[in-house]
């Protein structure tokens, strides 16, 4: 969990770092409600007139004794009901007359708003959110699309399990097991299998990366290959350069280990936008690190030309820094031709690659790979300590698929697919969401990234499209800031069929009721 006072917790309209919300008890739920119509009653009785400024949340908090978390919470109800108006980087103030008259308070002295009155009452809306974390907005996002069945998953980071060679992987599984035993009673250890770092060796030399097997690091997933590079090049307090949009993932990891995320513009085509990172370099101090995604980023889908990851690599040389390289979606192009990664042009050890089964192969295994350079003796310490080895088995069975050369028939299949669906994915958005929706669709992977016309609110729009079993990822997500509330993002990697058709068409007309 981010911690309260971490810098990328958030901030509050007031300045207040962001809490995360206790539970739910009744004692809780007493304070904040009790307090909510102490402030509704100065209201009514004009101890503040409409437009008012209310008391920021830390100066409320101490007025009443009662502690910041509850402040926020009476704050955000009386938000939902209309009384009261978050204005970003200003405050709170009273709502006008027509704008109060909204919802009525439903609840009782010692309860929580009815079944009834939630079911009616307008979501909060993306303002009232920027009171919390981007830890509480995860929290928030998982409770939603858990907490019923869902129909179609959008918001998932994987592609139809049709489209995977499940039923390949699971025979050259039931023939290990068959034939060896004993690899389930072996404990895991090392670097990783030497059989499939000799093959991921040959196949990125496929796309221009000279390593050799004992250059590569085996770990569980990708994210554990962004954790220990992270950990090997930066200490706690160190700042770190991200996209923006930036995958939610990343900025968790980052608060979690302490560090400051610095975002810089992505530019349509181009990439993280190079001119922001030299002012960047030059006026922030602390910077250790680099994290981009140059081949279909997420949510992007765009790819970063030869010439700016040259110019990348560049930048981070003479700045004495390191370039981690997330390239997940690489294999993913929506074309024949496997972009490069900015590895390829790297001869001194400043890239640190990173890569992973988990899009294109297997979500299951969560098997990812990372040659470290300068810093991959301490990674591999790092690994050690952290989770000893990756299993085995999985690598056993994704080697042997390798080894048959199966994995080019099955990305060159998955590539035809999302080729086909993305483009009628993209159709679909246009012809069905509101006037004005800008759409960026990707060179590669699977994403379609949405921005909605201003001021539709996507979490808010998230709370009612699962109740119709359609979820996708609100913009909201993408940013410590809230700069991308009215964006989403779009899983189109299935199947094209009516059905989905009909589900794209549904969350579009929710979008156009919500302006």
């Amino acid at each position: 969990m981010v911690p309260a006072d971490h810098p990328l917790g958030g901030h509050s309209l007031y300045g207040v770092y962001a809490v995360q919300m206790a539970p739910s008890t009744s004692v809780l739920q007493h304070s904040y409600l009790q307090l909510a119509q102490q402030v509704r009653r100065d209201i009514a009785q004009q101890r503040y007139a409409p437009g008012e400024r209310l008391p920021s949340v830390r100066a409320l908090a101490a007025a009443q004794g009662v502690s910041v978390a509850t402040v926020v919470r009476c704050y955000r109800h009386l938000e939902a009901l209309g009384a009261v108006q978050a204005r970003h980087k200003s405050g709170i103030y009273v709502a006008g007359p027509a704008a109060a008259r909204v919802a009525p308070d439903t609840s009782n002295d010692m309860g929580t708003l009815g079944p009834q009155a939630g079911a009616q009452s307008k979501p909060p809306p993306v303002e009232f959110d920027r009171l919390v974390s981007l830890e509480h907005r995860m929290t928030e996002l998982y409770s939603l699309t858990t907490q019923q069945p869902l129909q179609w998953g959008l918001h998932l980071a994987n592609a139809s399990p049709a489209w995977y060679p499940t039923d390949a992987l699971a025979r050259i599984a039931q023939r290990l097991l068959r034939s060896q035993p004993e690899m389930l009673g072996a404990y895991p250890t090392g670097s990783g299998l030497p059989a499939l770092r000799t093959e991921l060796a040959g196949w990125m030399a496929t796309y221009g990366l000279d390593l050799q097997p004992e250059e590569l690091l085996v770990t569980n997933g990708s994210t554990e290959a962004l954790n220990v590079a992270l950990r090997a090049v930066t200490r706690p307090g160190d700042a770190v350069v991200v996209e923006s949009p930036v995958y939610f993932g990343l900025l968790q990891m980052l608060g979690n280990l302490g560090l400051r995320a610095i975002e810089l513009p992505c530019t349509p085509g181009e990439g993280m936008s190079l001119e922001a990172l030299e002012y960047a370099l030059e006026h922030q101090s602390g910077v250790r690190a680099v994290v981009a995604m140059p081949n279909f980023q997420n949510p992007l889908g765009h790819v970063m030309p030869d010439r700016n990851k040259r110019r990348l690599l560049r930048l981070v040389e003479q700045h004495d820094l390191a370039l981690i390289e997330d390239d997940v979606f690489g294999d993913l192009s929506h074309t024949p031709q496997r972009p490069q990664p900015v590895k390829a042009w790297d001869r001194h050890g400043r890239v640190i690659y990173c890569g992973s089964s988990s899009k294109s192969l297997a979500p299951a295994f969560r098997l990812g790979w990372t040659s470290g350079g300068r810093w991959h003796a301490r990674m591999e310490s790092l690994k050690l300590s952290t989770s000893l080895a990756a299993p085995w088995l999985e690598q056993a069975v994704m080697a042997e698929f390798m080894r048959s050369g199966e994995l080019q028939v099955h990305l060159r299949r998955l590539r035809e697919r999302l080729t086909q669906t993305t483009p009628r994915a993209t159709d679909a958005v246009r012809k069905y969401f509101p006037a004005g929706t800008r759409v960026h669709s990707p060179a590669g992977g699977w994403w379609l990234w949405l921005e909605l016309p201003h001021p539709v609110d996507t979490l808010a729009l998230l709370r009612q499209s699962v109740a119709q079993g359609i979820a996708f990822t609100p913009g909201a997500l993408f940013s410590t800031t809230a700069k991308y509330a009215s964006h989403l993002r779009l899983n189109t990697a299935r199947p094209w069929t009516r059905e989905l058709e009909q589900a794209v068409r549904q969350l579009g007309q929710l979008a156009t009721r919500a302006q």
